[in-house]
């Protein structure tokens, strides 16, 4: 991937920024057009994280390609028998009684960041073929090892891992058409619009700034993936990870001045509205 000397001035600030963190963190940063992907800034891109609610994402693209190779379809019924994980989500308390589609969990999953929504299609799917799917996919860092909220599997060391880089060029290749077909490509982004969760690189941005993405999080980890348009300018992605850190507030703070120079550099400091 080309670098741009544009961006020179800004990767320096950023490495002062980072250089005194104590905590493991991972930025990329690319600047996205239809032909071309532009290095902007990477800190620690092929670190693994434990992937909290950004499995979502590798998840919401494996299902896609499942449906590409004919064995789900959008419309498919499925029928709840994963028991609720409680955490983020509204499927647990809905009717659980009737079946919900593919696309119904789809959607609860990147909306709301349902838990149980997203344990389901990993049961109707079964982990080892999602992994094969992720593996077709060349991603050999995102791995889909437990479910939501599985605290037990958790304990043994047993955790869904992702990085940034392989996170990022997901984005980059729904953004491009190039990872599935055009119809689910533009399906998958939006799904990604819908996010209604967006505390963290949202936080200190104009809200003129389209967003399609997903944040996670668990005690002393967080994580932001999003593809951030200017508006009357261009498309980026920004995956930032952090973990390790004893209070949230200091990763969030962090999150936001990584984000807010990421934008100020890319959109020349246009700000169209208030913060």
């Amino acid at each position: 991937m080309k670098q741009d000397t544009r961006y020179v001035s800004v990767q320096e600030a950023l490495q002062g920024v980072l250089a005194t963190v104590a905590f493991p963190c991972a930025v990329q940063a690319e600047l996205l057009s239809a032909e071309d992907r532009c290095l902007i800034f990477s800190r620690n891109s092929s670190l693994p994280f434990g992937a909290a609610s950004i499995i979502k994402i590798p998840l919401l693209v494996c299902v896609a390609q499942l449906v590409e190779l004919s064995e789900l379809a959008w419309d498919r019924p499925i029928r709840l028998t994963v028991p609720a994980p409680h955490g983020t989500g509204l499927l647990e308390h809905l009717d659980g009684t009737r079946p919900w589609s593919v696309q119904d969990l789809c959607i609860m999953m990147m909306g709301v960041s349902d838990n149980m929504a997203c344990n389901q299609l990993i049961e109707e799917i079964g982990m080892e073929r999602l992994n094969d799917v992720l593996r077709g996919l060349d991603y050999t860092a995102t791995s889909i090892r437990r479910r939501m909220m599985d605290r037990e599997t958790l304990a043994r060391g047993i955790d869904n891992t992702v990085t940034a880089d392989e996170i990022a060029d997901m984005l980059a290749q729904l953004y491009t058409h190039r990872l599935v077909s055009n119809a689910a490509s533009e399906r998958i982004l939006g799904y990604l619009r819908m996010n209604q969760l967006r505390d963290l690189v949202a936080w200190p941005l104009p809200g003129s700034a389209a967003l399609a993405g997903k944040t996670g999080g668990m005690p002393g980890s967080l994580l932001d993936a999003e593809l951030v348009s200017v508006t009357g300018g261009p498309t980026y992605s920004l995956c930032v990870f952090m973990a390790g850190f004893e209070r949230a507030i200091q990763a969030k703070r962090l999150m936001a001045q990584v984000s807010e120079m990421i934008y100020g550099a890319v959109s020349g400091g246009r700000r169209s509205d208030s913060v």
